[in-house]
């Protein structure tokens, strides 16, 4: 098993062989797992507590290999506020549920969760469930947020 205590700076990869461990925006947020990439080989993960996974993340290099993280698509709601207080509502009830959230241009997007689906319909506001690759969103860069 490879282990990996950091994630590792991008560099010039050319000529290694290009490995990814498929990761859901879940599965980036443990700094603890034991993953597999998809030509299976057996990855621990023993980073900092609160570090974040993102999509091309460098997990190991050596002179013939290269790892990095995959971004797995799964489903979110895309939802489409009129006004500035809907976007508010909207983001208040994700909340509730202590979910994170991501920004695509106007619209808020959030990991599917049936529960959001009622109370987002009562406030009206537009939305569609897609598949996608979740980034959550924050001012100060990736951070997650623990009780």
């Amino acid at each position: 098993m490879i282990l990996v205590e950091s994630v590792l700076s991008k560099g010039d990869d050319d000529g290694r062989e290009r490995d990814v461990a498929p990761l859901t925006w879940d599965e980036r947020r443990k700094a603890r797992q034991k993953i597999v990439t998809r030509a299976g080989r057996e990855v621990g993960l023993a980073l900092r507590t609160g570090t974040m996974l993102h999509p091309g993340d460098v997990l190991y290099r050596d002179d013939r290999l290269v790892i990095e993280v995959e971004g797995v698509p799964e489903r979110v709601f895309v939802l489409s506020p009129a006004t500035a207080v809907d976007a508010c509502l909207c983001c208040y009830q994700i909340g509730n549920l202590h979910r994170p959230i991501g920004l695509d241009g106007s619209r808020i997007v959030t990991p599917y969760e049936r529960a959001l689906e009622a109370p987002i319909a009562r406030l009206g506001v537009p939305f569609d469930i897609d598949e996608r690759v979740f980034t959550h969103a924050t001012l100060s860069g990736p951070a997650s947020h623990v009780h």
